[in-house]
């Protein structure tokens, strides 16, 4: 047989199958293979990717994806694939009132691959000149349920935010509006929590299994930290039953003392995203997913938990385990071949805080669906 692609000599970090070793990734007709046994493969084309890390395609579980459409919205294949990032979710810039268009202009045209959650105010984040309109008797049910109808394996679920500067007098009702909207749906909420109205333990109370606390490290308002510096036990209990915790770091989500004191104590967020706009693209503190990604290195956290959290995990949670999000034979022939420098690198966070790390995490090839669509000129 003769194969499409031989990515050789490797690290081979497959966190959906436990692995983390030397080894080839062969691709065949846009997907994984399996090596042959006992004999050299046969390739059209061959990459050394020694002393390198050889990762499934990477997922950013949290990105704005709207150019043109909004103010924030970035390009999705020019600006994530030279990232090694294959898959994305939009966190919610559009509403009923745009979404059909973001679909048709973003969703069915970009090579990365997009799934999405629908901004429960009809506008969605148009503009950043005023915060969205999120009193619940603007909310359309009716025209929700449709789209999710017409966008079913597309639309994943509801987006809110929950910052006391969005919904001031509003309180939590936004977020029990959208839960019942979402109930009736049968899919997943998503809850922007930075400067949380009632506090980050009453909105993880209302959470169900499989929804999403997102900004989890944030460090404006009350956070998921309390006074005795533990995290606290509402938090706890809602990851207990199934809550999934985003890191979306975003430019003003992510404080060091808030991580570092939620790392001592063993509570990794489940997925590690990046809230990417155009303001925080190729920029301090969040330039994209494998900076951030090296970030968390720099604060103990695990290569093997890392990975994780920006593939298999992230996977499961939009309906693609085993197509993506893997290395595992059969599955998409999505990769990313990253090189972790040995360098000290520069960390900042939302208040302007600074770590040092040793490691930064370098794409220098991705392949989408077995086709090379981004390589470094020296690799």
């Amino acid at each position: 047989m003769r194969y499409d692609l031989w990515i050789r000599g490797g690290l081979v970090v497959d966190p959906a199958r436990g692995i983390s070793q030397p080894g080839d990734v062969l691709i065949a007709r846009g997907r994984i293979v399996a090596p042959p046994a006992g004999e050299t493969p046969d390739a059209e084309q061959v990459v050394d990717a020694a002393g390198c890390l050889v990762l499934p395609g990477l997922i950013d579980f949290h990105a704005h994806l709207y150019p043109r459409g909004t103010e924030i919205g970035i390009s999705p294949d020019a600006s994530l694939l030279p990232l090694g990032v294959t898959t994305a979710a939009d966190a919610g810039s559009a509403g009923v009132g745009n979404y059909e268009v973001f679909s048709q202009s973003v969703i069915a045209t970009s090579l990365v691959r997009i799934k999405s959650y629908l901004n429960v105010a009809p506008t969605g984040l148009v503009t950043s000149r005023y915060h969205e309109n999120l009193d619940p008797k603007h909310f359309d049910a009716e025209k929700i349920a449709g789209l999710f109808e017409r966008h079913r394996g597309e639309l994943l679920g509801l987006k809110v935010r929950l910052g006391r500067e969005i919904v001031g007098a509003l309180g939590l009702e936004p977020l029990k509006a959208t839960l019942r909207i979402a109930e009736e749906l049968h899919c997943p909420v998503v809850v922007h929590t930075t400067n949380p109205v009632g506090g980050p333990g009453e909105i993880a109370d209302l959470l169900r299994p499989g929804d999403i606390f997102c900004h989890l490290f944030h460090g404006t308002g009350s956070t998921i930290i309390g006074p005795d510096g533990r995290v606290l036990s509402q938090i706890l209990a809602a990851r207990q039953r199934g809550v999934i915790f985003d890191a979306a770091n975003g430019r003003n989500h992510f404080v060091f003392p808030v991580a570092e004191a939620a790392i001592r104590q063993a509570f990794l967020p489940d997925v590690i995203s990046t809230d990417l706009t155009v303001g925080t693209l190729f920029r301090q503190p969040v330039f994209g997913l494998p900076h951030v990604m090296s970030k968390y290195l720099a604060m103990g956290v695990s290569l093997m938990e890392v990975a994780a959290a920006c593939t298999s995990t992230p996977a499961r949670l939009l309906e693609l385990q085993g197509e993506v999000g893997t290395l595992a034979p059969g599955a998409c022939a999505d990769v990313a071949v990253i090189r972790q420098k040995s360098r000290q690198v520069e960390f900042t966070d939302t208040k302007g805080e600074q770590r040092i790390g040793q490691a930064l995490l370098v794409p220098q090839m991705t392949v989408r669906a077995g086709r090379v669509v981004f390589r470094q000129l020296n690799f």
